[in-house]
């Protein structure tokens, strides 16, 4: 992408505003989590109100920000969203709130397996505790830590079409190319 993809502008906002806003609209608190020497560009680039911390360790893998995040945190559910699903709808996050009662985890699947780890809903504690164990065994993968949870709700993306029809909220902005699909879907096209 050429810069650091939170920082990438879609429509005149970073990717990382558009899925710190979209948070804000289901919860009060929210932390991004970034590594040290891009906390204040991102600080900059998120409204107000949203705590910017950066990675306790120095290891390229998603389950470090949410151990950073989730040891920020005091509610018992959070959302772990990355912040190249700048077309995440709130009413998604809401649904999967809704559906992780009394699970360890809330996660969307699609019809061939493939699941959405980065945009769901986890027990906090519980899936900290799961990433730790993952990251200090030397496995990075969300699948790892996803693997050391009992109750693991999959919620089939169809389920989820009511608040997002075109399931705008999995489109991942990777490259150029996802850019401007991202731009048409904002556009209505």
């Amino acid at each position: 992408m050429g810069r650091p993809k939170a920082l990438v502008l879609l429509a005149g906002k970073p990717l990382v505003a558009r899925v710190v806003e979209a948070a804000r609209r289901v919860a009060e608190d929210i932390v991004v989590v970034t590594k040290r020497p891009m906390v204040a560009e991102i600080r900059a680039a998120v409204p107000r109100r949203t705590r910017v911390l950066a990675d306790e360790r120095d290891v390229q893998s998603p389950l470090a920000g949410l151990v950073t995040g989730a040891r920020a945190l005091d509610a018992e559910y959070v959302a772990f969203l990355a912040c190249d699903l700048p077309l995440i709808v709130p009413e998604v996050l809401a649904a999967l709130f809704m559906r992780v009662e009394g699970a360890n985890a809330a996660i969307p699947r699609w019809p061939d397996g493939k699941i959405e780890p980065m945009a769901a809903v986890y027990h906090r504690e519980r899936a900290r505790e799961a990433a730790v164990v993952a990251l200090d065994a030397g496995r990075l993968a969300n699948a790892d830590m996803i693997a050391g949870l009992e109750r693991v709700r999959f919620v089939p993306v169809d389920e989820l079409r009511a608040a997002d029809p075109g399931l705008d909220s999995f489109v991942n902005v990777n490259a150029p190319a996802d850019l401007g699909d991202a731009e048409r879907r904002l556009a209505g096209e």
